[in-house]
């Protein structure tokens, strides 16, 4: 495969994997405050579900590195050219960057209501949205129909823990939540608000989808 899609893939798996850590500390600070052991099964169990779906949907484009360590390490084995290894690092490390950023700016983003509608979820909403169809389109386009599953599944357990919205992702939900009770309950201020921040989120990482994996074949 290319290396721009290979590198690109290392650098989009880079970012949720530490905007879901980013994130998760800040989502287990807020809930446990100065209770260490909760704090670190909180990042334990979103680390771990966003590594093994990011694996799952990545890997068998660029290997699911998602560390500078691992590649530099391969590059001394010899096992992959220096030209492929820069290029792994420097997106490894742009997307730590960038999603250590995001991570932190999702607990921070705020906005006042605009007719009369909230929009305090939005942004959650987005990048939970496109996380999961990034895994999702990932492990289709893998032909990783079995794993499929098991990769959306930790990655909702990761983005649940982590996000501020705890990810509905799907308008769907976010209409059956508007009949529903309870803690996943939504009123009418803040549903389209979470319907068009998915929708944004689901069309940003088609954008991805089409740069990372190559287009499957088409269903008859």
């Amino acid at each position: 495969m290319a290396l721009h899609r290979r590198a690109t893939a290392e650098g989009v798996g880079t970012l949720l994997l530490v905007l879901a850590a980013s994130a998760g500390g800040i989502a287990a600070q807020k809930s446990y405050g100065v209770e260490p052991g909760l704090v670190r099964l909180t990042l334990a169990l979103v680390l771990a579900g966003a590594l093994v779906s990011l694996i799952v949907a990545f890997g068998h484009v660029s290997g699911g590195h998602f560390n500078p360590l691992i590649t530099a390490l391969q590059w001394l084995a010899r096992e992959r050219s220096g030209t492929c290894a820069l290029a792994y690092v420097l997106a490894q490390l742009g997307g730590g960057l960038a999603g250590g950023a995001i991570g932190a700016w999702l607990w921070h983003a705020t906005s006042k209501p605009v007719a009369g509608l909230r929009w305090e979820g939005f942004a959650s909403e987005t990048v939970a949205s496109a996380g999961l169809m990034l895994v999702v389109f990932g492990c289709m386009r893998g032909s990783r129909t079995e794993t499929g599953p098991f990769a959306v599944g930790a990655w909702l357990l990761a983005a649940i823990l982590a996000t501020p919205t705890t990810s509905y992702a799907n308008p769907a939900v976010v209409l059956g939540a508007l009949v529903s009770a309870g803690p996943v309950s939504l009123g009418l201020s803040s549903a389209l608000p979470f319907i068009l921040a998915q929708m944004l989120g689901a069309l940003g990482a088609f954008a991805l989808v089409a740069v990372i994996f190559p287009k499957a074949p088409r269903r008859t």
